[in-house]
């Protein structure tokens, strides 16, 4: 039977850690085409400093009450320039709900000033490229070997939104 989902998703900000975060951070397989894949042996403290950071920017999406996912941007401010990373969770992938945390992190970023949005992508996350690219982000370049996944580095996609 497959469970069908509003499209509606509340997408709210956030600075503390709740519990739907921090089990997204001690789940593996959905970190794995993050630079967050390496934190699951201490999601608490890291989730923390993480979020505490004065130059990230969270947002979690929700549906009747279920989390979804986040999505997130770390800022450079002095240069305008943000770096997003984006998780949501596997039962709601493909449901066009990345697409919505992803357009509202955009929005917002713009809104404040942030003339370029960055996203590292790794190359085989040929879902995310798809997203990024439908969105209006350009590839402009590989960057070899530039992320550990199961102890091998791997080669990712430098996508920007100018």
């Amino acid at each position: 039977m497959v469970e069908k989902h509003s499209n509606i998703l509340l997408i709210k900000e956030f600075h503390t850690p709740f519990d739907d975060l921090l089990r997204v951070f001690s789940n593996r397989s959905l970190l794995h085409y993050t630079d967050l894949n390496f934190c699951n042996s201490f999601p608490n403290e890291y989730v923390e400093s993480w979020i505490s950071d004065a130059d990230r920017i969270s947002f979690a999406g929700f549906t009747n009450t279920q989390f979804v996912g986040f999505v997130s941007a770390h800022l450079v401010r002095k240069h305008l320039t943000a770096s997003i990373t984006i998780v949501v969770l596997e039962e709601f992938q493909h449901t066009g709900y990345a697409k919505q945390l992803l357009t509202y992190i955009v929005a917002y970023l713009q809104k404040q000033g942030i003339a370029r949005i960055e996203a590292q992508i790794c190359t085989e996350n040929t879902i995310s490229v798809a997203l990024f690219e439908g969105l209006g982000f350009e590839c402009e370049g590989i960057l070899h070997k530039n992320f550990l996944i199961d102890g091998e580095l791997r080669d990712s996609y430098m996508y920007a939104l100018y």
